[in-house]
């Protein structure tokens, strides 16, 4: 059997610079900015209105990126167990740990908790850290600050923090 050697090319060689461009291109992740993410009171005490919590002036607005992961992490955490329709797994019930004494224990279970149920609803992040304790500015137990440390999965490999506060 014989093989061909030669090859004919048509059209003008792409450029280098043409190519870079072409392969950056990343698709940007894009949702909803739920209009109860942000702070329900301006640092005075009265309430802000619904529609400063977007970006866009609406009730809902878009979102992108690191942002967009941040909110629906934030929602995942701050859901219960059994508060969503048709996702009754979906949460992390985190409300139970609130009076609980911060020992290895519970640091454990709270570990595994946000460790199985981001695996299960949450896969395009890795953690890198985790840190869980109480409100150094209130003395008693009924507030928890989970602060994570991530990163995504995608083609960006962004590493971020977020944090959450309980209670």
């Amino acid at each position: 059997m014989a093989t061909t050697t030669t090859h004919t090319s048509y059209g003008s060689p792409v450029s280098i610079d043409i190519k870079k461009v072409s392969a950056s291109k990343q698709q940007k992740r894009s949702g909803l900015t739920y209009p109860l993410v942000g702070s329900l009171f301006s640092a005075t005490g009265k309430p802000t209105s619904l529609k400063s919590s977007t970006d866009q002036g609406g009730y809902f607005g878009k979102c992108y990126g690191t942002k967009l992961i941040r909110n629906n992490l934030r929602q995942l955490i701050l859901c219960n167990k059994g508060e969503r329709v048709m996702l009754p797994n979906y949460g992390m019930s985190l409300n139970r740990y609130l009076f609980e004494p911060l020992d290895e224990t519970t640091f454990f279970l709270i570990k595994n908790d946000i460790l199985t149920t981001l695996a299960t609803y949450f896969s395009i992040v890795k953690v890198i850290n985790i840190k869980v304790f109480g409100n150094p500015r209130k003395q008693k137990q009924d507030q928890l600050i989970v602060s994570l440390t991530l990163q995504l999965l995608d083609e960006s490999l962004d590493i971020f923090d977020t944090e959450v506060t309980i209670g």
